[in-house]
C-alpha cells in the first residue's frame, strides 16, 4: 500500500476551491481564488475554524465588495459556501485531533489494499448526515475527488 501525505491545508484547500467553483465555475471565482486563499488564511484549518458567522459574513462582505481582474463575485450562496468552508476546517481540526492528520485518518481506513472496499466508509464518513465528520456542502462527486488525491 502506497502512502501519501498530503497537508490538512492542502486538503481544506482543495474542497474549498472545489465549493466555491461549484459544478459551473464561472471566471470571477477564477480571478478571486488567489485572493480568498489569503483572506483565509491560505487555508490553515486552525485559523478558518477560528472564524465566527460574524467573522464569515465581513469576509462575505470584503470578497463581494472587490474587484478580481474586472469581475465581480455576486455569489448569492457565498455565505453558504463560506461557512461550510469554516465548518470543513472544524471537522479537519477535529479529525485531525484523533488521527493527527486527515490524511493518517484516510490512510488509516484505506488499509486492507481493496481499495473499492476501503472507499464506502469514507464517502460514508464524508458525505452522511449522520457522520461526525460530515463535510457540508460535499456531495458523492465531490468527496470522490477527494479521496482521489489519496
Amino acid at each position: 500500500m502506497n502512502y501519501r501525505f498530503i497537508y490538512n491545508d492542502e486538503l481544506l484547500e482543495f474542497l474549498s476551491t472545489q465549493i466555491l467553483l461549484g459544478a459551473r465555475p464561472g471566471a470571477a471565482y477564477q480571478a478571486a481564488l488567489p485572493e480568498i486563499k489569503k483572506m483565509l488564511f491560505d487555508f490553515d484549518i486552525y485559523m478558518v475554524s477560528f472564524l465566527s458567522d460574524e467573522d464569515v459574513g465581513k469576509l462575505e462582505k470584503e470578497i463581494k465588495g472587490k474587484d478580481f481582474d474586472g469581475k465581480t463575485i455576486t455569489d448569492k450562496k457565498l455565505n453558504t459556501k463560506l461557512m461550510a468552508i469554516r465548518d470543513n476546517a472544524r471537522t479537519f481540526v477535529n479529525i485531525a485531533s484523533k488521527y493527527n492528520s486527515v490524511c493518517a485518518y484516510v490512510n488509516n481506513v484505506l488499509c486492507s489494499g481493496d481499495r473499492a472496499q476501503d472507499m464506502e466508509p469514507l464517502m460514508s464518513a464524508f458525505t452522511d448526515d449522520e457522520s461526525e465528520y460530515r463535510l457540508k456542502q460535499v456531495g458523492s462527486a465531490t468527496c470522490k475527488k477527494f479521496l482521489s488525491l489519496f
